[in-house]
């Protein structure tokens, strides 16, 4: 009997024997126990919703698959799909799982396979279907609910690392935090049939020690709800003071234990874990599996969740392990570079420029490894990795004024003729590997500071890039779906946004940027988080009190505003389908989607057209410091609530209730320009990474997007865009004029 913190607890899984297995399945019958009805309710309604991604010739395996109940209404819409599914079910008792498959009765497309075995066993078994073979692991009946938070996260990391292939499916049933009058019922119900299929375990337990150990009529079963903890317990309670006896088994020397149960105490035998939302988001960052699709039943009590493995994955609830960005948060960077670079454009379209403004596709390829090479070889006092003509003709990109695409900022030299893919990518793996080898040299010693700042340089250099290079790729009509990412079924909105809340910012002083010291030697120690020269020094700014709305401006506001006024400067995050009519679809990089599904995603537009449209509303953009104001005096956890990092591919409705919007989903535009301030110093790392765009056309933007890197999220990071480029994922908020 094992023991925590001196607390007795006997393990979860003694309550499984057969009689216990037809005990939990009666539960399921109940009333009460609401949470497979939820389920089932889910199911009746959403299920062809679900088994749209689940592709034919693929298969499904479901964790502790019990009566199949739920199983058959999946199944059953598959079937009538005429998809070829291969579906495993696996569970502990072999002749319950016999029975229960049996239940089913016969499919044309889908062939049924019994796994008897434990959830180890399972994973195992997973680990051998082909990689090239598609799988979608059901784990249903809030079955997490049984291991605490962290041990359930760590088991769905198990599966994910172990058993998972970019574009496996996990469909996972959540209990939510409810009523803790409900919850209790649920698992004490007046029929006393979970009362006594807790009671059974005792029974089972004598069995499993072979001697009559423990005497079920010196205990009653004992249910709370822990709402801090947010967890039903269920104990044993002892009837009496009492002394358990007996013999170790196997023993030659029939060593006998004796525990001492005082009267009232207790012995637990299962938590059952509720989620709230956030809880919920946070599942799914740890275990790094993206949120696909959710469902609720008609209550809003339980939830269905289909979450995927993608490609890579950006970790929003943790920040970086010590002063250097991490070896695995390199490889996630490179993973997604790879992912976009070479699955999303065709070979015979690398040469071609996107967006006229900018170079071709190949460039930015052979950009960011030059970039990284370039200040390693400079930090280390070294030559740039061969070919070394590679650093003067990648290291730094155009960017012309749109106004006048004559003048542009200082770049390489532009060559006749591009290098080919091949020698690009052959050079990309040197520098990466130039870059571990530095990481080799010191994992036996700390970092140096001045190394430290060019790692965090490159890694964030290499992270807006990846953002920027979506912006090309959203113009194209070539695009490829991304290997390995599940294409989201983009459904039309139920309801509209309701009008943005007017909410009162109080008069304030606050902190703009941090003092993060490039001048500092190596015996200082790094600081963090590492910041760019436009973010230091802090400096304190008071602003007066002001009105701002609670979200952004939607494509369906926008779209009123250019029918009722008449205006045809429609932002190229559009695509006509009917100009003269107004009728546009909304760029993604799956391909356009109908106004209809996208009215309540943030509408995406230059800085002038947010202006104009500001005030035709009579309102104006937010000055930089009063947009810092509404981040912080409605802080969000940008980690959890925000679409950020690549949780979603795309735009998401902004909140329909009037709740709060903060960071994330789309950058946020303000009236701020891009300028020098006092106090401001040019890097000596990067000298014109921002004094180059001090020229008056650019403004800044705060926030974050879909696709910004969590790390490009904190609070004293600061953008900035020509007010007039168009491609830039970024909104707007409106102020009160």
């Amino acid at each position: 009997m094992p023991k925590e913190n001196d607390e007795k607890v006997i393990p979860t899984v003694i309550l499984y024997d057969d009689r216990g297995l037809q005990l939990f399945d009666q539960i399921t019958y109940i009333d009460e126990y609401y949470l497979t009805n939820c389920e089932i309710d889910i199911l009746n309604k959403h299920v062809d919703q679900l088994t749209e991604y689940i592709a034919s010739g693929s298969c499904i395996i479901e964790l502790g698959a019990g009566s199949l109940r739920k199983t058959q209404i999946i199944l059953n819409s598959l079937e009538k799909k005429r998809k070829n599914i291969t579906y495993y079910a696996l569970d502990l008792m072999e002749q319950e799982l016999n029975k229960s498959l049996s239940s089913l009765g016969t499919f044309s497309n889908i062939k049924l396979v019994g796994l008897c075995g434990t959830y180890e066993d399972g994973i195992d078994f997973l680990a051998t279907l082909p990689n090239d073979k598609q799988k979608t692991i059901m784990w249903l009946g809030s079955s997490i609910g049984n291991s605490n938070r962290e041990e359930g996260a760590r088991f769905i990391r198990r599966i994910q690392e172990k058993a998972m292939n970019p574009g496996d499916m996990f469909l996972i049933g959540i209990d939510r935090r409810n009523n803790p009058e409900k919850i209790a019922t649920a698992y004490n119900d007046p029929q006393g049939i979970t009362a006594e299929f807790i009671m059974n375990g005792l029974d089972h337990l004598n069995v499993i020690f072979d001697q009559q150990f423990i005497n079920r009529n010196n205990f009653d079963y004992f249910a709370t709800y822990n709402e801090d903890e947010g967890r039903h317990e269920a104990y044993y309670r002892s009837k009496q003071d009492q002394v358990l006896e007996f013999l170790v088994p196997n023993d030659i020397n029939k060593t006998k234990i004796k525990i001492n149960l005082k009267e009232d105490e207790l012995i637990r035998i299962e938590y059952s874990y509720k989620y709230n939302k956030a809880e919920t988001i946070k599942l799914f960052d740890e275990t790094r599996l993206a949120n696909l699709e959710s469902w609720s039943d008609s209550e809003f009590q339980y939830g269905l969740h289909l979450i995927y493995k993608p490609p890579f994955f950006f970790t929003r609830t943790q920040e970086s392990k010590g002063s250097v960005p991490t070896v695995e948060e390199w490889q996630e960077v490179w993973k997604a570079w790879d992912t976009v670079s070479l699955s999303m454009i065709p070979l015979d379209k690398m040469h071609s420029k996107p967006i006229y403004l900018r170079h071709p596709f190949i460039f930015y390829i052979g950009h960011i490894p030059s970039f990284l090479d370039i200040n390693l070889a400079k930090h280390f006092h070294e030559k740039f990795t061969e070919p070394e003509h590679f650093a003067s003709i990648f290291e730094r990109g155009i960017d012309p004024d749109i106004d006048d695409p004559s003048k542009c900022n200082p770049h390489s030299i532009v060559p006749d003729q591009w290098p080919n893919l091949s020698s690009i990518l052959e050079f990309k793996n040197k520098v990466r590997k130039r870059l571990l080898n530095v990481y080799d040299a010191y994992k036996d010693k700390p970092i140096p500071r001045s190394l430290g700042r060019v790692l965090w340089m490159t890694f964030e250099h290499e992270a807006m890039h990846l953002e920027t290079f979506f912006y090309m790729l959203m113009q194209i009509d070539y695009i490829l779906p991304p290997k390995g990412v599940i294409i989201p079924k983009f459904r039309p909105a139920v309801n509209e946004a309701q009008d943005a809340k007017l909410l009162t910012i109080p008069t304030q002083t606050i902190t703009i940027g941090h003092d993060d010291n490039e001048d500092l030697d190596d015996s200082d120690p790094l600081d963090l988080p590492f910041g760019w020269d436009n973010e230091r020094p802090s400096r304190k700014v008071t602003v007066q009190s002001f009105k701002i709305h609670s979200r952004p401006v939607t494509n369906k506001e926008y779209l009123d505003y250019m029918k009722i006024n008449i205006y045809q400067n429609y932002p190229l995050s559009w695509i006509p389908v009917d100009h003269s009519s107004f009728e546009y679809n909304v760029r993604t990089i799956f391909g356009p989607v109908d106004m209809d599904v996208a009215m309540n995603w943030p509408v995406l537009l230059s800085q002038e057209q947010a202006k104009s449209y500001a005030e035709w509303k009579k309102m104006r953009l937010p000055t930089e410091e009063e947009l810092r104001c509404f981040y912080d005096t409605y802080p969000q956890n940008p980690n959890l609530d925000s679409n950020i990092g690549f949780a979603h591919w795309h735009p998401i409705d902004v909140p329909l209730d009037n709740s709060i919007h903060g960071i994330g989903n789309a950058w946020a535009w303000t009236s701020t320009k891009f300028d020098e301030y006092p106090g401001f110093t040019k890097s000596k790392l990067y000298p014109g990474y921002s004094s180059d765009f001090f020229d008056g056309k650019h403004n800044v933007i705060l926030g974050g997007s879909w696709a910004t890197h969590p790390c490009l999220t904190r609070r004293t990071f600061r953008n900035w865009y020509q007010r007039s480029y168009p491609y830039v994922f970024s909104s707007v908020v409106l102020c009160q004029a």
